[in-house]
């Protein structure tokens, strides 16, 4: 599982897997749409998916059987340091990071694309500053995935 990007002006990029944030991010108000979900199995078949939260609203124990991808969970104060550490793990140059907080800003500016989703939650200063891409939602994120043409024309030099 791969996805393999030409995108004129940069190096090319061999991605393999996707970290992404839970809350404000993937789900809204702790609910995972049913589309999202859709979406989200299918990418599961190019890129191994990791799903990073804190669960704050204890929505990781619900998603586990809804979706293909790796659930972990984090705690403590600083879970900006530990989605950074664990994209470092992941080999940074072969991820691509979603995220919509402060607590993303890091994973986002460390991997190979950093997505910032705006979401009906908002999205955070500093992890709009630190994303290589900006969405309007989270299935934006998945359809460039799937149609990776936008992100090439997107990213291009």
């Amino acid at each position: 599982m791969a996805l393999y990007l030409e995108i004129p002006g940069r190096e090319k990029i061999n991605l393999s897997k996707m970290v992404l944030d839970l809350n404000g991010t993937l789900t809204t108000d702790g609910k995972l749409q049913p589309s999202t979900a859709a979406l989200l199995n299918e990418v599961s078949g190019i890129l191994t998916l990791y799903i990073m939260t804190a669960d704050t609203l204890g929505t990781a124990a619900r998603m586990h059987k809804e979706v293909k991808a790796i659930i972990k969970t984090i705690s403590g104060d600083n879970t900006s340091f530990h989605k950074a550490e664990f994209v470092r793990s992941l080999g940074a140059d072969e991820v691509i990071a979603v995220g919509n907080g402060d607590n993303d800003a890091e994973m986002l500016r460390l991997s190979a694309i950093g997505i910032a989703v705006l979401g009906q939650e908002g999205c955070s200063a500093r992890a709009m500053l630190s994303a290589d891409i900006v969405v309007n939602d989270i299935n934006d994120v998945f359809n460039m995935i799937l149609k990776p043409q936008r992100l090439i024309a997107t990213l291009r030099k």
